[in-house]
């Protein structure tokens, strides 16, 4: 079964050497978030997350300096799932600074840095984000460019409980 990404891709205006930052709209996670700072399996304790990317999007990204990347099917992998299409993906690295907000019915909440693990654990409906470029060194690598979450608007399917009784 193919993943449907049906995320809107747009560039922002450049400003000088920098580029523009990117808007998705109907943004999709790829892997699990690490909103919290949870330290991983790798021993990484960063607040970050991998989100997909449309394949017909990745290759000019990446011209622009976006460090987008395509996971490509192996040959074992085609013969057990024939229909498995390659997946582009950016990571992106959440700042204090980022601002996350969650929507649930007519409710929005801006959430504060020590809340932001509640994307974490969310049942995500939609998500709309802004992400600006971060060059990493811009002596040895000119042109090469992070991700930074500028501001993601999520709308969260509240669970059970939540609906009956409401926020506690």
């Amino acid at each position: 079964m193919a993943i449907e990404i049906n995320t809107k891709v747009s560039v922002g205006d450049t400003y000088g050497k920098k580029v523009g930052n990117i808007t998705l709209e109907d943004a999709k996670f790829f892997g699990r978030p690490n909103f919290s700072g949870v330290e991983d399996r790798f021993k990484d304790a960063r607040r970050k997350f991998t989100v997909l990317i449309p394949n017909e999007v990745a290759d000019q990204l990446r011209e622009m300096g976006w460090n987008v990347k395509t996971n490509i099917p192996t040959q074992e992998e085609l013969k057990e799932f024939p229909d498995r299409e390659p997946l582009s993906h950016l990571k992106v690295m959440v700042d204090d600074g980022s601002i996350v907000q969650i929507r649930m019915g007519e409710d929005v909440e801006t959430l504060t840095v020590p809340a932001f693990g509640v994307i974490d654990r969310s049942r995500i409906e939609e998500m709309d984000m802004e992400i600006r470029a971060w060059e990493y060194d811009p002596e040895e690598r000119p042109g090469n460019y992070s991700a930074r979450l500028v501001a993601l608007v999520a709308n969260i399917r509240p669970n059970i409980l939540e609906q009956k009784y409401g926020r506690l």
